[in-house]
């Protein structure tokens, strides 16, 4: 019997699944829950938004992982994929109001978001292009 997934499987599509799954649990924790963490960090100012821009770039990073390398350097991947962690973002904040008491809609954590995924992607789209014209080029010799 074939197991129901496999390896190559779950490290492409696991890191995805595992970031869709982790935004939501740390948006909806109660607020008190990161009091103890802001406490042992140095008084950063902005670190909330560099958190916020970092954990969409890791969604961005994961989803793009998942997509076929020769599909990572299209226009519509390179929009696509961090404008749906914009909306993902979006989502997250409406329902930190809606379903929380102790947090709320912030709609710079909202713009941290989409700079965080939009960075990421374009990050991505240069590396892999500059990955195909290497290995275009040594192909070439």
């Amino acid at each position: 019997m074939r197991p129901l997934v496999t390896k190559p499987t779950l490290l492409r599509y696991g890191p995805a699944v595992a970031m869709t799954v982790v935004i939501p649990f740390l948006s909806l924790l109660p607020a008190p829950c990161f009091r103890g963490v802001e406490s042992a960090l140095p008084p950063i100012h902005g670190l909330d938004k560099i958190v916020h821009a970092l954990l969409y770039a890791t969604w961005t990073a994961a989803y793009l992982h998942a997509v076929p390398t020769s599909q990572r350097t299209t226009s519509r991947t390179v929009l696509s994929i961090p404008l749906a962690a914009t909306l993902y973002g979006a989502v997250m904040e409406i329902g930190q109001k809606e379903l929380t008491s102790t947090r709320c809609l912030d709609p710079f954590d909202a713009l941290a978001n989409a700079v965080g995924a939009f960075a990421c992607a374009l990050l991505a789209y240069v590396w892999t292009r500059h990955l195909k014209e290497t290995s275009r080029s040594a192909s070439q010799s």
